[in-house]
């Protein structure tokens, strides 16, 4: 602790040699009270005071306070560079370089009369203030001189699944408007085509594996996406939405609605004609209440669920038997709908890809 009985010059030296020695604090502590005890009409020695407390706060890294030192040292005597130079350094430590420039730069103006090194300890300190604000300013004229960046437009996404009747492509984009896209479903083609590139990055050609019934499409703009409905021509599986002459179809039913005719009589040698569609429902009637046993029953079983089936659970039939080559069989389209099925071998067997 600083001794309070001394007086203020007392207290001014003791700091100094507290400066030489590194111990700062107890260095500000005698410069306070030196600060304290001056008399404020003495300004010289009450400026030399200032000055080595700013000093002080530099080493202890308290730049503000050395910077607000430094300005009432300026204050009382406005010609003397060393208050100029701890205000320097102190605001280049703030990382105000301009304002630690001007200040410096003030300073040296007044060191004609100053010995040649502290002329050069201005030279240094404005040296490395120029160093950091050069670099500011080639970075906002090289902004200036930047070439536009070019705003790359991400490609729209698609999907597509089916149901026995319709194939729906999907588009996933959001907010599209009708007069945004060109869409041209024809029998074996569809095209999307963007009518604004700089907004929607879209360009597609579809060979469709199958006909389709143009004039049937239904296209639906909603906020999240874009439906494509085609209407089948035929109740066929598509394996794939592009043509390929490796795909299997597997024919159902037609989708296309049939006018009924009447049905021809066939000749028969007996006397009494004979209804052959009552005969013929007859032995469907049988069928249908034959019990069977094993794989075909089970079989029976499969063709009652597909018939009754909702649109859903013909597609997860679909999708898993034709994913697995007919070892797995699903009506859950929701566990199915977002994955691809493997192929799960009989108990015993391995299952392998024949080129």
């Amino acid at each position: 602790m600083a001794q309070s009985d001394l007086s203020a010059e007392q207290h001014y030296n003791e700091a100094n040699e507290l400066m030489m020695n590194d111990q700062f604090e107890l260095a500000l502590e005698n410069y306070d009270l030196a600060i304290k005890k001056c008399n404020k009409n003495n300004s010289n020695q009450l400026y030399s005071y200032f000055v080595g407390r700013a000093q002080a706060y530099i080493k202890l890294k308290k730049f503000p306070e050395s910077v607000k030192d430094a300005d009432s040292a300026i204050s009382l005597n406005s010609k003397d560079t060393r208050a100029y130079l701890k205000k320097g350094i102190a605001q280049y430590n703030l990382t105000e370089y301009e304002s630690a420039l001007e200040s410096l730069e003030e300073g040296i103006k007044k060191a004609e009369k100053e010995s040649e090194n502290i002329r050069k300890l201005f030279n240094d300190w404005i040296s490395k203030c120029k160093k950091e604000i050069k670099p500011v300013q080639n970075s906002s004229e090289n902004k200036d001189k930047e070439l536009p960046k070019v705003q790359l437009i991400p490609a729209i996404k698609h999907e597509w699944y089916q149901t026995e009747s319709q194939v729906t492509v999907t588009l996933l984009v959001k907010n599209v408007q009708q007069n945004d896209l060109t869409i041209t479903p024809q029998e074996n083609n569809l095209k999307i085509e963007s009518n604004n590139p700089e907004k929607y990055n879209i360009s597609l050609n579809f060979n469709l594996s199958h006909p389709v019934i143009a004039d049937q499409t239904q296209i639906k703009y909603l906020s999240t996406k874009v439906e494509i409905k085609l209407k089948k021509c035929e109740a066929l599986h598509w394996s794939k939405l592009d043509k390929s002459p490796n795909d299997i179809v597997v024919k159902k039913t037609s989708t296309i609605d049939v006018i009924e005719e009447k049905k021809p009589d066939y000749p028969s040698s007996s006397r009494k004609p004979k209804n052959w569609d009552k005969i013929a429902a007859d032995v469907v009637a049988e069928e249908k209440d034959e019990k069977l046993e094993g794989d075909a029953a089970l079989n029976k079983l499969f063709k009652q669920i597909y018939e009754n089936g909702s649109d859903e659970v013909r597609k997860a039939m679909n999708k898993s038997f034709s994913e697995s080559g007919g070892t797995v069989l699903s009506t859950n389209w929701s566990d199915v709908g977002s994955k691809k099925l493997e192929v799960k071998a009989p108990d015993g067997m391995e299952w392998r890809k024949w080129d």
